[in-house]
């Protein structure tokens, strides 16, 4: 009965979470392309990501959005999301308990996968939800193999066999999505026991073989395509060709954000408080190599896990030849560091014989906090200032008197005009409009949504926009600088006797 009430808890926590971003209606940028190309030209969603080595994300993508007509169905694909992320921490529970893990510190790992910044994006990004699909291969992949290598004969190669291939659908779908079987190959391999060094080196290169053996397979079936002339290869295909300064960039930025857990970087002015953050995690994991390492061998293991697999799990980010900050790609290295958490209050209660009363409280106010941060960030940051620019756009096309040749003008927004304060990469607290191309397909979806069987005879309509006012007339202005008015930077009203 209590590992059906854990079971129920973990699909439904996400859902609770991120239920008003997904039911909210708004896009984010390429949300409302995409909603335009998978009719216009069908097929061309895969060929923009295979040149990224996704072809898998364009195929499954192509047939979700194929279903979408206007703006408020995008929430679909946000619940598809959702329910992904839950069965992410439902697997990941599974196994973890089955490996080592008690009861509660699996089913705190499993919820917090769920809560991470990165789970967020690929919540609030409608498009993104094939990010998901491939998590849940990866982690069905893992424990496949997993299960694999404490068998012997066919049954154990068949086993490795098809949770390799889990990692190449995996790997073909988002490659740090293959990745995030790091995050189970740290846990597990922290915790097991009676075994020795040797064996303990035998499974990691096992499992990072196959892991490896599949991104590496998936990788040369892309090169043919290219070579082939099928698919053009994309910039960031390219392997980097500065290690050092990539490395630099790894440490300033990819590991602090994935160390910080649930809190978010700021792009202007990260407040102090989240590098406190990021010293209380590497406190508290350092503990667990205090006080969870009694011997050599498991020293040997948290070592590795601490200083080795942090560069496996942002290999795909390592090699390409990019620098995306976007918490999208940090799922397996926070993952990573939610393990070197938990394990090091699991040390501690250990150590000092805490009552598990006490473990089930810290670990409960962590997957709390985490929760609102989630529920905070995900709507606060993306569902609904996203949605006031999609309201700003809608209603200017639901006004628009259409003639023979109609012509807009839309003042776009530069950050400065946002309607949040705080603000990362592309994603939490950005804006769609800011791109000129974004803000042409927000109307053009506004004026399908309005005129779903077509414009009416004999009428068109031109946009044009820039981030200034315009300098002649046109038959509707819109000023999206107004976004500034909106949400936490909007204008506070003073009272008579403040003024």
């Amino acid at each position: 009965m209590r590992a059906w009430l854990v079971a129920a808890v973990l699909l439904i926590l996400p859902l609770i979470v991120y239920w008003p971003t997904v039911s909210h209606e708004y896009g984010f940028r390429d949300d409302y392309a995409h909603l335009r190309e998978v009719r216009e030209r069908p097929g061309w969603l895969t060929q923009l990501t295979s040149s990224n080595g996704r072809p898998v994300y364009g195929v499954v993508l192509e047939a979700s959005l194929r279903d979408v007509y206007e703006v408020r169905g995008l929430e679909a694909l946000r619940l598809a999301s959702t329910v992904l992320l839950a069965f992410v921490g439902l697997l990941l529970w599974w196994h973890l308990r089955r490996s080592g893990w008690t009861e509660t510190q699996a089913a705190a790992l499993g919820a917090g996968v769920t809560l991470l910044p990165g789970a967020q994006i690929v919540v609030g990004w409608a498009i993104a939800w094939p990010i998901a699909l491939g998590l849940v291969a990866a982690v069905a992949g893992f424990a496949l193999v997993d299960r694999g290598l404490q068998q012997k004969g066919p049954a154990s190669w068949a086993q490795v066999a098809v949770g390799s291939g889990l990692y190449f659908v995996a790997g073909l779908t988002y490659q740090t999505s293959a990745l995030f079987a790091v995050m189970l190959l740290a846990a597990v391999l922290l915790v097991r026991d009676g075994t020795a060094a040797r064996a303990d080196a035998k499974w990691v290169i096992t499992h990072i073989g196959a892991l490896f053996g599949s991104l590496v397979a998936g990788f040369l079936v892309m090169n043919l395509v290219f070579t082939e002339g099928v698919v053009a290869e994309a910039a960031r295909m390219a392997i980097e060709p500065h290690p050092f300064i990539k490395l630099l960039w790894f440490f300033r930025n990819p590991l602090p954000n994935s160390i910080a857990l649930f809190a978010l970087r700021d792009r202007f002015n990260t407040p102090f408080w989240f590098w406190l953050v990021v010293a209380a995690v590497l406190v508290i994991a350092l503990l667990g190599l205090i006080y969870g390492a009694r011997n050599w061998q498991q020293r040997m293991r948290w070592l590795f896990a601490a200083l080795v697999l942090p560069f496996v799990a942002h290999s795909a980010s390592l090699a390409a030849s990019s620098q995306a900050i976007g918490y999208r790609t940090l799922l397996p290295l926070s993952g990573l560091f939610l393990v070197l958490f938990v394990f090091g209050v699991r040390a501690v209660i250990a150590r000092f014989q805490w009552p598990r009363t006490a473990e089930a409280a810290l670990l409960g106010m962590l997957i709390f906090g985490g929760a609102l941060l989630a529920r905070h960030n995900a709507f606060a940051l993306i569902a609904e200032p996203q949605g006031y620019e999609w309201r700003l756009i809608q209603a200017a096309a639901n006004r628009l008197r259409l003639s023979g040749d109609t012509r807009v003008y839309i003042t776009r927004p530069t950050i400065d005009y946002r309607s949040t304060e705080r603000i990362y990469a592309d994603e939490f607290g950005s804006l769609s409009t800011d791109a000129q191309w974004a803000a042409v397909e927000m109307f053009g979806a506004a004026m399908r949504q309005r005129f779903p069987d077509g414009l009416p005879e004999g009428t068109t309509y031109t946009v044009t926009t820039s981030f200034s006012p315009p300098i002649t007339s046109y038959d509707l202005v819109l000023d999206l600088r107004e976004l500034k008015n909106q949400g936490e930077r909007a204008p506070r009203q003073t009272t008579a006797s403040q003024r």
